[in-house]
Parts: C-alpha cells; structure tokens; sequence
C-alpha cells in the first residue's frame, strides 16, 4: 500500500479537526448569550457541520486505526491508543477544566451584563449544563471505548475462526446508523446528539461506534478502498446536490416537528455529505504537502486547547459595539491563531507534543 494514496485522508482528519472551532464559535457559550450567537444564521450553520463533521471524523479514526492493527497487531494498537489518547486525555480532562473556570471568570469581567437578554432556554440550559463531565473532549472518551470493543471483536473472530464478508458487513453501517439515529434521545432534526456523561446512551455510542466501524471495514477492503474511491470520484459531482438538498428538507420538516421522516433526510445529509467531502479532498488533495502536515501535527492540541479560549474572546467581545458577523471571523481567526502559535512554541519539540503526535515519521501520517 502507498502512503500517497492515503495523504487525502489525512487531509479530511485535518479539516474535520479545524472546523471544530468554526462549529464551537457558532455555539452561545454561557455566560455570554445575545449578539451573535442567538442569530438565526449560526444555528443553521452549526446544524451544517454538526451534521456530518464527527461521523466523518469517526469513519477516518476507524480506517487508521485498522491500518495500525494491520500493521502491528492488535495488542500494539491497544497500546498505542493507550498512549496517545489515553494518556493525553487523563492530562488534559482537568487542565481544560480548570482553563474552562479561568476563563470563564476573565471573560466575565469585560461582560455588559445589563445589554444581555438571557432566554429562559439559555437558563435551562445553564443549570443542565452544570455537571462535571469531560466536554469537547468527549469523543476522546468514546475512541477509548471503541479501541477496546473493536479489539475484542477481533479477538472473538479469530477466536471462533469465522471469516466475515466485508462487503456486506460495511453496506450494514449505513442502515444501522439510521435505526440508531433513530432511537437517540433527543428529538433534533438536522444533527446527531452528542453524550458528554461518563456513562452515555446506548444509541449516541452505538451511532459513533457504526461510523469508526465502518472505517475500519473500509480499509479491509482490496486496496484500501481506494479502487471504488477512484472509480465514484469519476461521477462525483453528480453527488454535489444531495447533501444540499437533504438538509434543506431537513430544515423545512424540523420547522413541522416531522421528527421520523426528518431524521430519514438527516442520515441521507451525514451519509453524502461524508462521500462529497472525501470526493473533493481526494481529487484536489491527494499528495504531500508541508503545511498540510504541520497542521496536522498541530490539529490534536488545537482542537483539545481551543473552547476555553473561545469563551474568553466572546466575553472580551461581548460589549464590543461591532457586526456580529466581524465579531464571529474574528474569533476564529484569533483563536486559531493563538492557538497555533502556542503549539509551535510550547508544544511541538516538547514531551506533551512527542505525547500527542508520537514520534514523527511519514508512516505514522494520519493514525
């Protein structure tokens, strides 16, 4: 297999991981609700990424996750996963707490309180939110349970000597995220719940767990998958319309409270808006590129250090008597900037950034 080939995947975990924030700045991050955060626009906006951002981010830790078995064994990918989530997860759990509670009480100094209408939705929401858990870092969480349950599975199979079909194991993914859509607790059209308790539901796990599970098939497959890539992205932009067109019924059903047929459109979105967005990466981003892969070695910290700062900056901006749309790039632009800039100063050539991104070498691109 070359690593060429794979260099557009990379790419794809890269933008999920960036776009991240773009998604965290269209949320009303407590205390700060009013200005821009409760405009119409960034709802729709946050439905749009929410939608598909995680499955596919999912789908990606699944592929590279079985190259890493492929590669090594199972017991070393267990420890891989161990070391670089696992370790890093129990370090950063509480410094982002504690970066949460600092900023938050800095934020809140430059705050106008006085010009804030606070919705008795955002108050529900305050006094929901007001339990320890482990936040955006919850899918760090997740990828720890499903390196365990993919390794027993593995484990099992060999066990009982059953030689599974692949393909029809992964057209099964696609069905079964839709019945666990389905059964997921909240009734929201237009985006997947996400469970940030220690003990989450049974559905928003099993959701995730059919996206990584299906990216671990993938690479099952002759070549990698990368046969039937190549030969869809020849047709792909006859696939452009569907993601649009779904979510717009999405929107137009949720308005009607059309809840079953409105997550049939929802999981018809996450599923094309998945295949579109790695279409266009394979065909426009297929080969090394150095900037691309310093972003990715920087993508883990960013995206573990960055909400603390987001509700920091919407405090500090919060009176700030500019557009809102000025305010939304701005806070974007500043924290990933920052962000960034503390990566590469503080992070890169440091233990905590050997701890996140492992040794460097070009074979360990992307897992």
């Amino acid at each position: 297999m070359k690593t060429t080939r794979l260099y557009y995947l990379d790419s794809v975990r890269v933008f999920a991981m960036y776009l991240g924030i773009v998604l965290h700045v269209t949320l009303p991050m407590l205390p700060w609700y009013g200005d821009y955060e409760m405009k119409e626009g960034y709802g729709i906006l946050l439905l749009f990424i929410h939608g598909c951002r995680m499955p596919l981010f999912m789908i990606i830790r699944g592929f590279f996750s079985e190259m890493i078995i492929h590669r090594n064994g199972v017991e070393k990918f267990i420890d891989n996963r161990l070391r670089r989530i696992g370790l890093p997860y129990l370090v950063f759990v509480p410094l982002i707490t504690v970066l949460f509670i600092s900023t938050f009480f800095i934020g809140n100094i430059f705050v106008d309180w006085d010009s804030i209408n606070i919705t008795k939705e955002a108050k529900e929401s305050k006094t929901d939110n007001e339990v320890f858990d482990h936040g955006h870092l919850w899918f760090m969480y997740f990828l720890l349970i499903f390196t365990f349950v993919y390794s027993a599975i593995i484990y099992f199979l060999k066990k009982i000597n059953i030689n599974i079909k692949i393909n029809y194991c992964l057209i099964s993914m696609i069905p079964m995220s839709f019945f666990l859509l389905i059964f997921q607790p909240e009734e929201i059209i237009s985006r997947p719940a996400t469970d940030l308790s220690f003990f989450p539901h049974w559905s928003i796990l099993g959701y995730y767990f059919t996206f990584f599970l299906f990216g671990a098939l993938f690479f099952r497959l002759k070549n990698n998958g990368q046969n039937f890539i190549k030969k869809i992205s020849k047709i792909q932009k006859v696939f452009y319309w569907i993601p649009i067109a779904s979510f717009i019924i999405c929107l137009v059903l949720s308005e009607y409270k059309i809840y079953l047929l409105g997550e049939l459109f929802n999981f018809i979105y996450t599923w094309s808006s998945i295949l579109v967005i790695v279409l266009i990466f394979y065909k426009f981003i297929n080969r090394y590129n150095s900037k691309i892969k310093y972003l990715s070695d920087a993508s883990y910290f960013v995206y573990i250090i960055h909400i603390p700062f987001i509700i920091l900056l919407q405090g500090m901006l919060s009176s700030l008597e500019i557009n809102h749309f000025i305010k939304f790039i701005m806070i974007i632009f500043l924290v990933t900037i920052f962000c960034i800039i503390t990566y590469h100063f503080l992070v890169r050539n440091t233990l905590i950034g050997k701890l996140l991104n492992g040794k460097k070498s070009k074979e360990q691109m992307g897992v």
